[in-house]
């Protein structure tokens, strides 16, 4: 018999070892089950926090006065996912889905197997809370619409703007999507945003931004893309979207509103004190909860570089880039060299600009389009697949493994990019390969940035059609363009600084006071378990939680956040272990 006949067997005989160990609640046993560099990430279901936790020791040390009180049953293979299990020889990987129940909420999880020494032990086990019992989400309103309907929307509307369990302060794509789970959960939330119009915030950025995500990847919770839509999404559409998913998952926005600053948070009742400012009014509200999706970044940052008054032409930060036809025949300078920057380069070289110029002040990782495409996107996020599906794959695997993989794929990217990465040399650009030569996909958790993925700006740095200019910093402005620490000048027309934000911690600080935003700061980036700070998360406070991420991010740990807040309406929450 082949070894691939045999995988439902391995999966379900492996899948009754683990059973029998989280039923004896017996650590030594739960361990013994894993690779010996194996990985466990736990979402909500040993610890009401996101946890990886690598090698024998650490999964031990965890568990061992864990596991006996978190009594796991009614363990199976999942088969009705869309995960069957399946046996990959090329890298030796069985993978599986499992169903479990804990005494107040069901879970699910994927495991990863790998055979050595005749033995099949866990790369990796995913484990993950899917549902609190009796306060499982509402699904689809199976009513015909009518007046009833309308009066009893309009009531529900009236109630969440008096009294909103949370308030969510963002309604970009993270905000949108908390609240429609939420309102999913019964939990009463109310949303709001300080522009004019909800999907405002992708509007305003440059024109020529498209996402570089399948549209699998960047549909909205609950949605799936037209069959026959393009697979990558630009600006307008994106802002349009947003929209019509407000207003098709019927969430209470107040949209021209501001939080004020410094809420008060009442111990004692747990609830905050919130003063509003909505379209000029102001309102007062109490809600339990407060959500920060106020996105990855906070405001402009661009260098205070002296003599800035003496330049003859015009300066400003490449969020207020509006486009290519003001700058034909001219000089433009682009300050930075990840994705922005890359993005309005190639725009400006593209439509008759007489000279674009790239200053990169730090080695940039480059990764093609087409690589990410058929590497990591199109596996998770295929066309017509289930979005959710690729999410609880990706999260699955812990970021930590995920780098040490990553770095496996070294000599393979760079063979791939061979003559993209000789080219750009030549022309001047640095080049890094991520952190510890893991590539650009680290980067995105570490920090947001320092990357671009390539869909044309690299060949026109190649052609010459944009010029770089690396390895040193501008000091000062001059009449006729930039100064540069080797005393060269570099003309300009127009000088666009695509470097980046101020950390969005600074929010908190204008919004709360410098003592709440020591307690929920840093935000993003990685722990040293590998896991991402405080996002969708404990903050730090009690009563305030930071909502942030990329659509699939936002769309998948919804839930998670979702659940961390009903179960503490209902008490379930012990906190010293959040």
């Amino acid at each position: 018999m082949e070894l691939t006949d045999n995988i439902p067997i391995i999966s379900k005989e492996w899948v009754d070892r683990f059973a029998s160990a989280c039923s004896a609640g017996n650590a030594q046993a739960f361990v013994d089950l894993f690779l010996p560099t194996g990985w466990l990430r736990d979402n909500l279901v040993f610890s009401w926090n996101h946890r990886s936790l690598g090698g024998h020791a650490a999964i031990f040390d965890y568990l061992v006065d864990r596991l006996h009180k978190r009594i796991i049953f009614n363990v199976n293979l999942d088969e009705k996912c869309g995960i069957l299990p399946s046996y990959n020889p090329s890298t030796n990987i069985l993978e599986a889905a499992f169903v479990f129940d804990v005494d107040f909420a069901y879970g699910r999880g994927l495991m990863l197997l790998r055979r050595q020494d005749a033995r099949w032990q866990a790369l990796s086990i995913y484990m993950t809370l899917t549902d609190l019992k009796g306060h499982e989400e509402k699904g689809p309103d199976l009513r015909q619409r009518s007046l009833s309907f309308i009066t009893e929307n309009e009531d529900w509307k009236r109630s969440v703007e008096t009294d909103p369990h949370v308030l969510i302060a963002g309604a970009g794509q993270s905000g949108l999507q908390i609240g429609a789970r939420f309102k999913q959960m019964d939990i009463p939330v109310l949303l709001i945003e300080k522009a004019e119009s909800v999907g405002d915030q992708w509007r305003d950025r440059y024109p020529s931004l498209t996402l570089h995500t399948p549209n699998t990847q960047h549909a909205l919770l609950y949605t799936r893309p037209a069959s026959n839509s393009a697979k990558y999404s630009p600006r307008d559409k994106i802002a349009a979207m947003l929209e019509q998913y407000a207003y098709n998952q019927d969430l209470v926005i107040w949209t021209r509103s501001t939080m004020l600053p410094m809420p008060i948070y009442d111990k004692e009742e747990r609830k905050w004190t919130v003063h509003v400012n909505h379209n000029g009014v102001m309102k007062t509200l109490r809600p339990a909860h407060i959500i920060l999706a106020v996105g990855f970044f906070g405001r402009q940052s661009m260098p205070s570089l002296p003599r800035r008054d003496e330049f003859l032409g015009e300066v400003f930060h490449a969020s207020d880039f509006k486009g290519p036809q003001a700058y034909t025949g001219k000089k433009v300078v682009v300050v930075g060299a990840s994705q922005t920057a890359a993005d309005i380069c190639q725009d400006l070289a593209s439509h008759g600009v007489e000279c674009v110029t790239m200053i990169q002040r730090s080695n940039t990782a480059v990764v093609s389009l087409d690589y990410v495409s058929k590497t990591q996107l199109d596996f998770l996020w295929p066309p017509n697949g289930d979005p959710l599906l690729g999410d609880f794959r990706g999260i699955a695997m812990p970021i930590s493994l995920l780098k040490q993989l990553l770095i496996l794929s070294k000599k393979e990217r760079e063979a791939y990019h061979k003559d993209m990465y000789v080219g750009l040399e030549k022309a001047g650009f640095r080049l890094n390969e991520g952190p510890d030569g893991a590539g650009q996909g680290i980067l995105l958790f570490q920090r947001g940035g320092g990357y671009w993925i390539d869909v044309g700006a690299a060949e026109l740095i190649i052609q010459g059609k944009i010029k770089v200019k690396s390895g040193i910093e501008p000091t000062h402005f001059d009449p006729q363009g930039l100064v540069f620490s080797d005393g060269s000048l570099l003309e300009a027309d127009s000088i666009i600084f695509a470097t980046g934000y101020k950390p969005v911690q600074d929010i908190a600080t204008e919004l709360f006071g410098e003592g709440i935003a020591r307690r929920i700061t840093p935000v993003w980036g990685l722990t040293e378990e590998g896991e991402i700070r405080r996002t969708c998360t404990p903050s730090g406070h009690p009563g305030l939680w930071w909502g942030m991420g990329d659509f699939s991010y936002t769309r998948y740990y919804s839930k998670s956040l979702a659940i961390q807040i009903k179960a503490r309406q209902l008490g379930l929450v012990d906190e010293s272990d959040a």
